[in-house]
């Protein structure tokens, strides 16, 4: 769930160390060590315990047998302290804030994608929701091959490939289609627009990043303010109001509310430790962070929900991380020849 695109944002891009002896390494490559394992170790608490409390959310039933329905109420407690943590540290910098009007349009399109990637946990499994939000490359591909005539890479080529098929082998299931499967299309449609949305988002951020020059920081507070107008407006025009609040509030869901109030909280030092990252290691590290973090979160997600997985699934998730390898290489050799250039 990271608000902001790691690679839409200005930043110095480190070389990362190579591997050699503690005793011989340099000061500036110390920190560089320090710092991966700094970012690593905070993204990975902070994601996996955001996976886990909001795969809670869902599933959890008050003593009247009621569920927890009102996804905008959940994302608005995200947004609002997104942007809180984030216009602090902003006010800290110093930094005068860019015009707020243009970044409504990717305030708006990056809290639409996380309602639909979030909306779709009542009908598929988290495991589900994290492998296909892997696949934010291909509407990216398929618009630049078919909308801007640009030629693919052979290795992004092979990357949405193996994404695809692996995505494929995990939903694969034999059988007639009953109504949870149903549900469970809806779930994968409403994946699907996510991702859509995604591909707006991204490219947005990336040409308002180079025209109004926002610190991290400023980027990511001026998205979640918009992205908490929109909500606000939307809990309005639908009429859910705070409904979904006032159940959260109830005594009896007490520990709904402290649920909801960690999933806020995680997800806030999460998108910390990624802009840390973002400026201490340069984005293709801060990638390879951030995939390993998925599968980590696939497996904590099966140990402590009890997904039964089997063999197939299991191989349709190695594929769908192979597939992020290659992406990941991919992008270290675009790096290399920029800098041979």
């Amino acid at each position: 769930h990271t608000h902001i695109h790691t690679h839409t944002l200005p930043f110095t891009t480190h070389t990362f160390p190579q591997s050699r002896q503690i005793g011989t390494m340099s000061g500036a490559d110390a920190a560089v060590w320090r710092n991966l394992l700094v970012v690593a170790g905070g993204i990975y608490v902070a994601y996996i315990t955001y996976g886990l409390l909001i795969e809670g959310v869902y599933k959890y039933v008050a003593p009247s047998g009621e569920k927890f329905t009102s996804t905008l109420t959940l994302l608005l407690l995200q947004t609002a302290m997104n942007f809180l943590v984030a216009f602090i540290i902003s006010l800290w910098e110093g930094k005068r804030f860019p015009t707020i009007w243009p970044f409504s349009l990717p305030g708006v399109s990056f809290v639409s994608a996380m309602l639909c990637s979030n909306e779709a946990l009542r009908y598929v499994s988290y495991p589900t929701q994290v492998l296909a939000k892997s696949c934010k490359l291909v509407p990216v591909l398929l618009v630049n091959v078919f909308v801007y005539r640009q030629p693919a890479r052979r290795l992004q080529v092979i990357h949405v490939i193996l994404v695809t098929v692996g995505i494929v082998l995990f939903r694969w299931k034999g059988g007639s289609s009953s109504d949870g499967e149903q549900q469970s299309l809806y779930g994968l449609l409403l994946l699907g627009g996510s991702l859509v949305l995604d591909g707006i988002t991204s490219p947005t951020q990336q040409r308002f990043s180079h025209k109004y020059n926002p610190s991290a920081w400023q980027m990511m507070a001026l998205c979640n303010l918009w992205a908490t107008v929109f909500l606000v407006v939307l809990l309005a025009v639908t009429g859910e109001g705070f409904s979904g609040l006032e159940f959260a509030l109830d005594p009896a869901n007490s520990a709904l509310l402290w649920s909801l109030i960690f999933v806020a909280i995680a997800g806030a030092v999460g998108q910390c430790f990624i802009f840390f990252g973002i400026y201490s290691l340069g984005s293709l590290t801060l990638t390879t962070v951030t995939t390993t973090r998925k599968f980590f979160t696939i497996l904590t997600s099966v140990a402590v929900y009890g997904h039964q997985l089997r063999p197939l699934q299991w191989f349709g998730v190695v594929v769908v991380f192979i597939g992020l390898a290659v992406d990941g290489y991919d992008k270290r050799l675009k790096q290399l020849e920029r800098k041979a250039d």
